[in-house]
């Protein structure tokens, strides 16, 4: 490996935790405030986050720009080739600038749950279709969709469940869907004292991180 990607992987590594560690501070933040419910949809989970992100003195520390529902650049729509309708957002993305090259980092976002379960309203909640949306709409685009050339992680919020059942029901959906290889696992980091999960494939390996919303 050329000392020139060896600094660039430095710098990309770096940049991630850094994006990690200002993802998980407005968690913490969002838990103190108590201003959440567990029947929000994804996308009212990711837009809270990312106005406590905005305010997150360690964020402007970092000079960082966040936004939520950002799309993505797009070869095909940029040069007509592809209607706008077809573009595809990404949930909440990072932004920084090194020695005059821009930084991006793009989190993925999905409710998830346990098991099926009630919302406040009476509507029931398929785990089971969160579980695979979580899969096939979220892995997926990083691995062979719209994401799969750009940096970035899921994130998973717990609606239903802890932690470990959701991991370990996500994983029996994994190994019935693809292979028991590309499970999601612990392998010892940690960023703000949380634990950082990580799967690996084929082509690249992707961390996932998951916010208690129940527990």
């Amino acid at each position: 490996m050329s000392k020139s990607l060896h600094l660039i992987n430095k710098i990309n590594l770096s940049f991630e935790i850094k994006c990690f560690e200002v993802l998980i501070k407005s968690y913490h933040t969002c838990l103190s405030n108590k201003i959440y419910s567990i029947d929000w949809e994804e996308k009212t989970f990711s837009s809270h986050l990312v106005s406590i992100m905005k305010k997150c003195k360690l964020a402007k520390e970092y000079e960082f720009t966040i936004t939520k529902e950002e799309e993505l650049e797009d070869y095909e729509i940029d040069n007509g080739l592809k209607p706008p309708n077809k573009a595809n957002p990404i949930d909440i993305r990072f932004h920084n600038i090194w020695l005059n090259q821009r930084l991006d980092y793009n989190v993925e976002a999905k409710n998830i749950s346990a098991s099926q379960w009630k919302k406040t309203s009476g509507s029931i909640v398929n785990a089971s279709s969160q579980k695979k949306e979580y899969i096939t709409k979220g892995i997926d685009r990083f691995l062979t969709g719209h994401f799969k050339n750009k940096k970035g992680c899921m994130l998973a919020y717990i609606v239903n469940g802890s932690v470990e059942e959701v991991i370990s029901r996500l994983n029996g959906k994994i190994e019935f869907q693809k292979n028991k290889s590309e499970i999601i696992f612990y392998d010892n980091l940690s960023v703000s004292k949380l634990k950082i999960f990580q799967s690996n494939h084929t082509n690249r390996n992707l961390k996932h991180l998951f916010f208690d919303f129940v527990n």
